[in-house]
């Protein structure tokens, strides 16, 4: 078996900032009744070391069908979840969802590679990919030996343990928080962020009303004056 191995992650204090950044997306989305529906590396973007989260075509209501996104960042339903949706589909969108993406994403950040990204899986190369869908649909992940607070997050995104995507975003920033020392050690509660969220949301609405999205879907983003640069964490070696 082949383990791959990372020499070096970005400082600690930028990966937390980064999870901060997706999980307050989220819960903003959450707010208006959305989930984002394909949340994975390709729709992140890195804007002067800060994550944003973009493409929101698969974005629909909480509770409707989860189509858009595979392992692994979507997980397929077992037959203990009938609950949440059909067995061997990846059921509603919602917080379970949302969560199990973002935990995933979170394990990148923090690991360097994707979920058994580092090892194969399977004899045959070729069956990796169908083997990892069924480890994660049985609810069987890699083991979490970094950093025990961040890896308490990742757990709790993977297992539905936090109730809302609100929830979680009132840990990455207390988190975020503690690391960085803030003199500000007032940390914000599920009010404070539902009041901002709400701001946001006004703000948002006085935006669409003034014809923002119409310029924005007129053209592509460099069309429009925006600049995308690529970013990709490559530095690994491989142990066998």
């Amino acid at each position: 078996m082949v383990v791959t191995s990372v020499e070096k992650l970005e400082p600690l204090s930028l990966r937390l900032e980064w999870m901060n950044d997706l999980a307050q997306a989220v819960a903003f989305l959450e707010s208006l009744n959305l989930a984002h529906g394909d949340i994975r590396p390709e729709n992140i973007l890195l804007d002067r070391n800060r994550l944003k989260l973009s493409d929101f075509d698969c974005t629909a209501k909480i509770g409707t069908n989860y189509e858009a996104c595979m392992a692994p960042y979507g997980r397929i339903l077992n037959d203990k979840e009938s609950d949440q949706g059909e067995c061997g589909t990846f059921g509603f969108l919602g917080p379970r969802t949302e969560h199990f993406a973002l935990g995933s994403v979170y394990y990148l950040i923090n690991y360097g590679f994707e979920v058994y990204g580092d090892r194969c899986v399977t004899d045959d190369p070729y069956d990796h990919g169908p083997k990892v869908v069924d480890l994660l649909q049985n609810m069987e992940f890699p083991k979490l030996d970094s950093n025990p607070l961040i890896d308490n997050i990742i757990d709790k995104c993977w297992h539905n343990k936090y109730s809302r995507i609100l929830e979680l975003a009132s840990h990455a920033k207390k988190l975020l928080r503690e690391n960085t020392n803030s003199e500000n050690s007032d940390l914000m509660d599920h009010t404070g962020l539902e009041e901002d969220f709400l701001s946001k949301k006004e703000f948002c609405q006085r935006l669409e009303k003034g014809g923002l999205l119409g310029v924005l879907s007129s053209g592509e983003p460099e069309d429009i004056g925006f600049t995308c640069d690529w970013y990709r964490h490559s530095t690994v070696s491989k142990v066998e």
